[in-house]
């Protein structure tokens, strides 16, 4: 997808009060969100897929070349502030297998099967064995705080584990084993960061039903606390996904159920017949997962998740109400309702097929004469049409990126700033709506995917990762008085480049 951008005649924050207040920020911003480290440790589920993948050492030595990129330049003398706005690290994608020794909470059979899930002590190994599959990227991430910049890390769905304490503690000290780095340079962001008038980051998960959380602050399961609460998407990953050879993670916005199975059929019988339990498996797991919603533990959950936020509101000195205006934003999970899980799931479509051939069925062996016998399957037929194309049209585009679009001019309404900021589409995309004092800006993403030519055949290409970042610099760098804006790639050979400007005059690249 191309960025999109319009222009502008003055951006929000160009007001001599303003202009004022940022020209001393004591940091220029560097963000950028949806790396994906481990989304190549396939193991437990493909026991014979490669130890190393070239797209992830390719995405691995950008990444290490533009922390030591940013980390040689300063402009104005000011530090960095990297955030990362969620999924730096995959531990849901990832599939892991249990040590001999190490762990404490008891392996399920999912545990055993597909891989460590996501408890505390278990994220802990999955974080370590990143971090020695990914020891390129964590020397440089290191060596850029050392030298005096922070790093603050924005949760997304699918590191959501990094709301364990221990898992914290242990990222920060996986990073020590490279260079001097401190706790104090280092930040766990719950939610979102913020810099009030000036940018507003957030993950952008919770606008999407497929992969939000009911409890952001909060996100453990009801049916066992010592564990993280799981999204529709993420059990899809973990059960169906990972372990079906060729079956990518994206590219199913406009995959039916036939095409999964014509997939499954090029998988041939024992393909088929294994996608098809593997499914199975997943929805019943989903529909657990939705009965987990209705409990008792699950209104405890909810009860810790207010006093998160209350927590929140104090440390960060903002009204409660505008914290649970800013959560009223967030869209429900699809595994909180009954009929949109079935949805979702397509057993609507398949309980419909059913019926529509029982009904078949009885219509010809009902009807006496041939000719009665084909009115009755004509009709029948008409009315399984009209019925399905029905269905059809009242199902939601699973690609969030027109949702993301919309809350991202709700928030700024909340939290006033110049710039939106979300990743989680994977699609780079700078936006102003009209009529709106802020731009929304997609950060794309850094993580690779595998070849097309295996996803279902209805199913859109991948994109490819667009290795994109967000600058922003201090007012009293931008030569003119106003902040310099930019979305850019980055270019193994030169360094970044402009992307795409979100400031009304080009500027000068950064030296």
């Amino acid at each position: 997808m191309q960025p999109t951008v319009k222009a502008r005649t003055a951006l929000p924050y160009q007001t001599s009060e303003r202009r004022e207040r940022f020209a001393l920020v004591a940091h220029n911003l560097l963000v950028l969100s949806d790396v994906h480290l481990g989304n190549d440790l396939v193991h437990a589920v493909q026991p014979d897929a490669p130890r190393r993948e070239s797209t992830a050492d390719h995405r691995d030595r950008a990444l290490a070349g533009l922390f030591d990129w940013y980390r040689e330049r300063r402009q104005g003398g000011r530090p960095w502030k990297l955030v990362i706005a969620g999924d730096f690290v995959d531990f849901v994608g990832m599939s892991v297998s249990p040590p001999e020794s190490g762990i404490s909470t008891p392996l399920d059979p999912s545990d055993r099967e597909l891989g460590l899930g996501g408890a505390e002590d278990h994220t802990i190994y999955k974080l370590r064995c990143v971090a020695r599959r990914h020891a390129q990227v964590f020397a440089s991430l290191a060596r850029f705080i050392a030298a005096g910049n922070t790093l603050v890390v924005v949760r997304g769905n699918h590191d959501v584990d990094f709301h364990w304490p221990a898992v914290q503690s242990e990222f920060i000290a996986q990073l020590a084993a490279f260079a001097p780095v401190t706790h104090e340079r280092v930040h766990f962001s719950p939610w979102f960061y913020y810099e009030e008038g000036r940018v507003y980051v957030e993950h952008g998960h919770q606008y999407d039903r497929y992969c939000s959380h009911e409890n952001v602050l909060h996100p453990v399961s009801p049916q066992d606390e010592r564990r993280s609460q799981r999204s529709l998407s993420d059990i899809l990953l973990r059960q169906v996904v990972r372990p079906t050879r060729g079956l990518l993670e994206t590219g199913h916005e406009r995959a039916t159920a036939v095409d999964y199975i014509a997939f499954g059929a090029r998988l041939g019988v024992g393909g088929l017949v294994g996608l098809a339990t593997r499914f199975a498996l997943a929805v019943a797991t989903l529909f657990s997962v939705w009965r987990g919603h209705q409990t008792q533990s699950a209104l405890r959950v909810r009860e810790k998740h207010e006093g998160l936020m209350g927590e929140l509101a104090a440390r960060l000195g903002l009204g409660l109400d505008r914290l649970r205006a800013l959560s009223s934003l967030h869209v429900p999970p699809v595994t909180t309702s009954f009929t949109r899980l079935a949805r979702t799931v397509m057993l609507d479509r398949i309980l419909f097929g059913a019926a529509g051939a029982l009904a078949l069925g009885l219509a010809i062996l009902l009807s006496p004469a041939a000719l009665h016998a084909g009115v009755a399957v004509a009709a029948v037929a008409s009315v399984l049409f009209v019925v399905n194309f029905a269905v059809f049209r009242g199902r939601r585009d699973i690609e969030p990126s027109n949702e993301l679009r919309d809350r991202a001019a709700r928030v700024a309404t909340l939290f006033p700033a110049a710039f939106v900021v979300m990743g989680h589409t994977h699609l780079p995309e700078v936006h102003e709506r009209s009529g709106s004092q802020s731009v929304y800006v997609n950060l794309g993403a850094w993580a690779g995917h595998e070849e097309e030519d295996s996803r279902p055949e209805g199913a859109e290409a991948p994109s490819a990762a667009s290795r994109t970042h967000f600058v922003l610099l201090s007012a009293a760098d931008g030569g003119d008085g106003s902040e310099v804006a930019e979305l850019r790639v980055w270019d193994a050979t030169s360094g970044p480049r402009k992307f795409v400007s979100v400031s009304d005059e080009p500027k000068s690249p950064l030296a």
